[in-house]
C-alpha cells in the first residue's frame, strides 16, 4: 500500500478516505478467494432456503385462512353480542332489515350475506344426530359458491325452496340418507317447547373438512327463519343470527373492522373479524409459524459464524499489516472501520446471492406451486379448514423487508468482534510476529 493514500490530519494521526477503505475492504475479501466463496455460498444457500421455507409457510397459512373465511363467517361477522361465547337459537338479530341498511350505509366494499345459524336435531327413520342448520339467502353466498363444486351427489337447493337441504357425506352416512330422503329437523325453544320442520335432501357434498361434513346442514334462509318465528321473531323484519361480510380487498380488513365496530357495536350487536371468530386457528398458525422462525434463527447463526470465521481468520493473518498501518499513524477507529466494512461487504454479497437463489426459487414455486396433496393424501384438513392440494409460495413486501433486515443486522453484529480484534493491535507487538 502506498503511503500517499494516508492523509495526515494531526501529528501522529492519519486517516483513509472512505472510498479507499471500501476498496481495500473489497480487495481484502478476495485475498483468499476460495475461503470467501465457500463462506458466501454457504450463507447464501442457507438464506435462500429460509426464503423458500418461509414463502411456503406463508403460502400454506394464507391458503388455510382464505378457505376458512369462505367456509366460515366471512372476513367480518356482525352478530348478537355474546353469541360467540354462548350460542343459542333464541339469540338473533330481530330487525335484520334495519341492520342490513346500517351496514350498507357504511359503504362496505364487498358482499354482505345474511345468515341464520341454528342448533338442531336431524332425524331419519335410521338415526338421529345433532346438527348445525345454516340458512343461506343466496346461491352467491361465499359458502355456497365454495361447496357447490364439491357436491358428490344431487344438486343445490333452489332459492326460495323451504324444504330443500344439502348435507355433508359424513352426516349422510350417519343418517343413512340419500338424495331425496326426508330429514326431520327439530329444535327446542327458549320457552321449553319444541318445533320441527321437514327437509328433503337435495344434494350431498364433501367439503374435505370432517367436522363440517359430519355436522352441517345447509338450507334456504326461509326454512331456517321458520325456527326463528317459533322463537317469536317477526318474519317481516327479516330476522337473522348474523351477517357475514366478505371484503373485496382483504388487506383492508383492519380498517373496515374498526369502522363496523364503531358504527354498529352496541349492547346487543357486535362486529368481529375472522381472528376473533376463529381464535383456535390463529393460535395454530402462530405455533406453526414459530417453527419457521426457529429455522430462520439457525440460518442467522450460520450467517454470524460464517462471517466471523472468514473475517477473523483474515484479521489474524494480517497482524503485521495492521501493525504497519498503526505505525504509520492510522488510528484505531479507522482500523476498526476497515475490518467492519469487510464484514459488511461479505454480508451484503451473501444477501444479494441469497435473494437470487431464494427469490428465484420463490418465483418459480409462486407460479408452479407444490402438490402437497400427493404428499399428504387427503389429510390436508386442520382446525376446521383445509389447504388446497396445490400450495403456492407467497411472500409479502413486508416479509421481504423483515428477512433482509434480519440478515443485515446479523451481518453488522458479526463484524463487531473481528473489528475490535484488529483495532487492539499494537504496532510493536504486531511487527514482531
Amino acid at each position: 500500500m502506498s503511503t500517499r493514500t494516508l492523509h495526515t490530519t494531526a501529528p501522529g494521526k492519519a486517516r483513509l478516505p472512505l472510498a479507499t477503505m471500501l476498496m481495500l475492504a473489497w480487495r481484502n475479501l478476495w485475498r483468499h478467494r476460495r475461503r470467501t466463496v465457500v463462506t458466501l455460498v454457504s450463507i447464501a444457500f442457507g438464506f435462500g432456503l429460509a426464503v423458500v421455507m418461509i414463502g411456503f409457510t406463508d403460502g400454506g397459512h394464507n391458503n388455510m385462512i382464505r378457505n376458512a373465511i369462505k367456509l366460515g363467517e366471512g372476513h367480518i361477522t356482525v352478530q348478537p353480542r355474546g353469541y360467540l361465547e354462548n350460542p343459542a337459537n333464541h339469540r338473533y338479530l330481530a330487525d335484520g332489515k334495519a341492520l342490513a341498511s346500517q351496514i350498507q350505509a357504511l359503504g362496505v366494499p364487498g358482499s354482505v350475506e345474511p345468515r341464520i345459524s341454528l342448533q338442531v336435531l336431524a332425524s331419519t327413520p335410521a338415526n338421529s344426530v345433532g346438527a348445525g342448520l345454516e340458512g343461506l339467502a343466496s346461491v352467491d353466498d361465499a359458502r355456497a359458491k365454495m361447496l357447490q363444486p364439491r357436491l358428490i351427489d344431487g344438486s343445490w337447493f333452489e332459492p326460495g325452496d323451504e324444504r330443500g337441504i344439502v348435507i355433508g357425506d359424513g352426516m349422510a352416512r350417519k343418517l343413512k340418507a340419500r338424495v331425496g330422503a326426508k330429514v326431520v329437523l327439530m329444535a327446542g325453544t327458549q320457552g321449553g317447547d319444541s318445533q320441527a320442520q321437514l327437509g328433503r335432501v337435495r344434494g350431498i357434498f364433501d367439503s374435505r373438512v370432517d367436522e363440517m361434513d359430519d355436522f352441517l346442514v345447509l338450507a334456504d334462509i326461509g326454512l331456517a327463519r321458520l325456527f326463528l318465528q317459533g322463537e317469536g321473531a317477526d318474519a317481516s323484519l327479516a330476522p337473522v343470527t348474523r351477517f357475514a361480510i366478505f371484503l373485496d380487498d382483504p388487506d383492508a380488513l383492519a380498517v373496515w373492522a374498526q369502522k363496523l365496530k364503531t358504527g354498529l357495536d352496541s349492547d346487543t350487536v357486535v362486529a368481529l373479524d375472522w381472528r376473533e371468530m376463529m381464535p383456535q386457528l390463529v393460535q395454530f398458525l402462530f405455533i406453526d409459524a414459530a417453527g419457521s422462525y426457529i429455522f430462520l434463527l439457525l440460518i442467522l447463526v450460520l450467517v454470524v459464524f460464517g462471517i466471523v470465521n472468514t473475517v477473523l481468520m483474515s484479521v489474524l493473518e494480517r497482524t503485521r499489516e495492521f501493525g504497519l498501518l498503526r505505525a504509520l499513524g492510522l488510528g484505531r477507529r479507522h482500523l476498526l472501520l476497515l475490518v467492519f466494512l469487510e464484514s459488511l461487504l461479505l454480508g451484503l454479497l451473501a444477501v444479494a446471492v441469497g435473494w437470487l437463489l431464494g427469490g428465484g426459487a420463490h418465483l418459480w414455486f409462486a407460479y408452479q406451486g407444490v402438490n402437497i396433496g400427493a404428499l399428504m393424501g387427503d389429510n390436508t384438513q386442520m382446525m376446521g379448514t383445509f389447504m388446497d392440494p396445490i400450495v403456492y409460495s407467497e411472500l409479502s413486501w413486508e416479509r421481504v423487508q423483515q428477512l433482509t433486515l434480519l440478515i443485515f443486522i446479523a451481518t453488522l453484529a458479526s463484524g463487531i468482534y473481528p473489528a475490535i480484534k484488529a483495532a487492539r493491535v499494537t504496532p510493536v507487538q504486531a511487527l514482531r510476529t
